[in-house]
């Protein structure tokens, strides 16, 4: 690993010479005064040859031999026998696709960030920024990635051949092809590993370098403490301290992102080894590498989940042999699911139908939603709208239309409500106002259900919850809000259907929590064709889908457009039809009395611009705890909880009088209502956007602004150099007042960014609209890479490449628009027109 990926202290022969005399020498590196620099400098080449000779070597064989035997040895004092499971070996080289399936990264092109180094095959090799002034820097080149599958295959090939010598009290356990199989591994077909993003991906089985922890872990964190040497943790530090002996001045590419100082470290790391610090597994070196240089390459909780649940298996099906029961088989097939079809027609209400995510814009395409509006009811039965991922804050004419019409044709349509993975993903979503916190999520949660209703009536039939974490979290807690988010949905808005979207299979904790459960969203290979529907269909019934979507759409985003009238016609025709089914909330506890003056401590512990947060003290025998504000109830958490966010205030709003009440089983205690009073900031004169500003840096350019409310897309538009007047192509954006009576200002943009920090997609307009055209503007845009934007509080920022295209970076417009009135700052050459024409010169 060290030689063709890590790369940590790996020398030329001249390098060599130099790291003995200086062990030898310096007192500082006592510790490596034993180490093998020749292994050093054998390079990967040489390395992977040598590794070869050890797993075919005798003593390989026989030291698998002994380790089994003692352990059986150690079943004999078990009354009942046992077992021994020995699972296979991937973790090292084989989390890679196959040689064959993937592309070899070589020398093309320019040096790829640091950060994602881990990532890629060919930047493995730069944990450090002096990679070549020792040996060349390594690529995972086919050959290379062929060599290490061979010999994980022979390490395997191995590890079997001595569990089958040892008898049939052991088992070995081979999960490899199950991590194929999920796609599991990098370097997948279609990704990118080049990019951030690319870590997003929810079946990645493997740690990269910068992958956060299920629970929010920061990779870049650093322990101080000593590790023992002959522990994998400790090699990796050795090594790390031998670059430091070659030059003192080599720093870790992502020295900038770890979380304790450089010097601390680089200090601690010169201390000489003392008796006190020996251990079992040698003498206690610095930890000088945050932990996502430890674990990269590791299997994640996934794939640890996949182990465990094979190895389960292997049990379940020992002990049913051993009872006389027959075996069980490794991979269900249809011929062995315990599924028997009904002797009956289901009824009109049961019937297999179609939902569609209908992200479809009613001005941009309303033939499709005319399409949509003419389908057969009890086949395409339900519909999701989404105005800006979500309800926004105002009623949209156009959805409105389409909404009305859908309802009164039949159709139950819901409105989309983004859950962010309830902020505890790898991806670490955060609400609109920026907080990981479980309470700030679940706060906008509710608010985006009420708002919905809010704006679009008893014609909304329910909500769409997308972005849903699949696990039930420490005591059920994750699960368990959904639940809870579910019957909040159901008691203030009755009759609501409510679908709950994780996209992959879920656990049992999950059951009751929605109406529906979205438990697969993927491409199901070639089976999308057209005539291939009513296969597709028939199969996901055998699976008891009873709502389905199939779409020959793609990626980036497949529901944005409509699938032609006969796939259309071709889908409707293989379900059976019938309503989707929708259950009442759960049966209350008691008579759930909102009981004014508990929590007794409720405080505003923050306030900005346009939201509030309040703080509580837990109650012992909360059901829950009921937020009211001028008098009004606006949400209800679980009491799980006891912090709450409301946002979409008015800015500048004062003396706003919130109450939090606590729902009990019953309203015997409880005193006078405690109202505690916030105010939101008044925005400055600039309004929701200020410090704007751009810095060039070679091919490459820094926006910055500071947004101070939080909206749906905060996009960066970009321009090209001035143009005559009438001849501009591209996208044209308003200023927000007229230069005069009758002339609106306004600017033509050519490329767009658009995303988050997790992806930020860089686009150049498609379309075909110019200044002279008599036709509203198409909006058209197509992909050509990615452009990084963070976001630190207010301050946005998105450093964008330019090399090789036509961008004037003074040309360039930043947008707000969703939650809050549309921001349009126009930083560029404004142009000119009146309603009187098509296109007037400037007065």
């Amino acid at each position: 690993m060290n030689q063709c990926i890590f790369q940590f202290a790996v020398l030329n022969a001249e390098q060599v010479i130099v790291a003995k005399y200086e062990a030898f020498t310096n007192k500082k590196f006592k510790f490596a005064e034993d180490f093998d620099f020749d292994a050093a400098g054998m390079g990967c080449e040489g390395q992977l040859e040598a590794s070869r000779k050890l797993i075919d070597s005798p003593t390989f064989s026989n030291n698998l031999d002994a380790l089994l035997q003692a352990a059986k040895n150690k079943l004999e004092f078990a009354e009942q026998g046992g077992m021994i499971y020995y699972t296979g070996f991937l973790t090292r080289s084989k989390f890679l696709r196959g040689a064959n399936e993937a592309i070899d990264m070589l020398n093309s092109g320019p040096k790829i960030s640091q950060q994602n180094a881990i990532a890629l095959p060919g930047l493995l090799g730069y944990m450090c920024d002096l990679y070549n002034s020792f040996q060349r820097d390594q690529k995972l080149t086919r050959s290379h990635r062929r060599t290490m599958n061979e010999l994980v295959d022979a390490v395997n090939a191995k590890i079997a051949i001595a569990v089958e010598k040892a008898g049939n009290r052991v088992k070995f356990v081979d999960y490899d092809q199950y991590v194929g199989y999920f796609n599991g591994r990098f370097c997948e077909a279609g990704v990118d590993e080049a990019t951030k993003e690319s870590e997003t991906r929810q079946g990645l089985m493997f740690y990269e370098m910068s992958t956060w922890d299920v629970f929010g872990g920061s990779p870049w964190k650093r322990d101080t403490n000593g590790v023992p040497s002959d522990t994998f943790v400790g090699r990796i530090s050795q090594l790390a301290q031998l670059t430091l002996l070659i030059d003192p001045k080599a720093q870790l590419v992502n020295e900038h992102f770890i979380e304790s100082g450089q010097n601390d470290i680089l200090s601690a790391a010169f201390a000489a080894p003392t008796e006190s610090k020996l251990t079992i597994l040698g003498f206690e070196v610095p930890n000088m590498l945050p932990d996502g240089y430890g674990r990269v390459f590791h299997p994640k909780i996934l794939l640890h989940e996949l182990i465990a649940n094979l190895v389960i298996y292997h049990m379940v099906d020992w002990n049913s042999q051993h009872n006389g029961f027959a075996a069980i088989p490794e991979q269900q097939e249809m011929s062995t699911c315990l599924y028997h079809s009904p002797t009956t027609e289901p009824t009109t209400r049961q019937g297999q139908q179609i939902a569609i995510a209908s992200y479809i814009n009613p001005l941009g395409d309303p033939a499709s939603w005319q399409r949509l509006l003419e389908y057969d009811a009890s086949k395409v039965s339900v519909l999701v709208a989404n105005v800006l991922n979500g309800p926004d804050y105002v009623v949209n004419t156009a959805w409105k239309s389409v909404i009305d019409q859908v309802a009164a044709g039949g159709k139950t349509i819901i409105g989309y409500v983004r859950t962010g993975y309830l902020g505890v993903s790898k991806q670490r979503f955060t609400t609109r106002l920026g907080s990981h916190d479980l309470a700030d999520w679940a706060s906008q949660i509710e608010q985006d259900i009420d708002k919905w209703f809010e704006l679009y009536g008893t014609s909304l039939g329910g909500i769409f919850f997308d972005e849903g974490w699949p696990e039930c979290g420490p005591n059920n807690i994750y699960a368990d809000l959904y639940a809870y988010i579910n019957n909040y949905t159901k008691r203030k808005h009755p009759g609501a259907f409510t679908v709950l979207n994780p996209g992959s299979a879920i656990a049992q904790c999950f059951e009751d929590t929605m109406d529906t459960l979205l438990t697969f969203e993927s491409s199901f290979e070639n089976l999308y064709k057209q005539d291939q529907v009513a296969a597709v269909a028939a199969l996901a019934l055998t699976r008891h889908a009873g709502l389905l979507e199939m779409t020959d759409d793609d990626n980036p985003n497949p529901y944005d457009t409509l699938s032609n009238s006969a796939y259309m016609e071709a889908a409707v025709n293989a379900v059976a039809g019938g309503k989707p089914h929708i259950t009442s909330p759960a049966e209350a506890i008691g008579s759930q009395v909102h009981v004014a003056g508990i929590p007794s401590d409720s405080v505003v512990s923050s306030s900005d611009y346009s939201s509030v947060t309040l703080g509580w003290s837990a109650v012992g025998d909360a059901l829950g705890y009921a937020v009211y504000m001028n008098g009004t109830q606006i949400l209800e958490l679980p009491p799980s909880l006891n912090r709450a966010t409301i946002g979409m205030i008015e800015p500048g709003t004062a003396s706003i009088a919130f109450e939090v009440r606590t729902v009990l089983a019953s309203g015997d205690r409880g005193g006078s209502p405690r109202s505690i009073s916030a105010s939101t900031k008044e925005l400055p004169k600039n309004g929701t956007m200020t410090n704007i500003s751009f810095e060039r840096n070679g091919d490459s350019v820094t926006y910055t602004a500071d947004v101070l409310v939080p909206y749906a897309f905060v996009r960066l538009f970009l321009g090209v150099k001035d143009v005559g007047m009438g001849i501009a192509h591209g996208w044209p954006i308003e200023a927000e007042k007229l230069w005069g009576a009758g002339t609106q200002l306004h600017e033509v943009v050519n490329y767009l960014v658009e995303g988050n920090e997790f992806y930020s997609g860089f686009f150049k307009y498609s379309g075909t609209w110019y200044e002279a055209s008599k036709n509203n503007a198409d909006w058209g845009w197509a992909p050509i890479g990615t452009a990084p934007q963070q976001q630190n509080g207010y301050t946005h920022t998105w450093v964008v490449p330019i090399a090789g295209t036509d961008i004037d970076p003074k040309e360039y417009v930043i947008q707000g628009q969703g939650y809050a009135p549309v921001k349009n700052v126009l930083m560029g050459s404004t142009r000119f027109y009146q309603s009187t024409c098509i296109l007037c010169p400037p007065k």
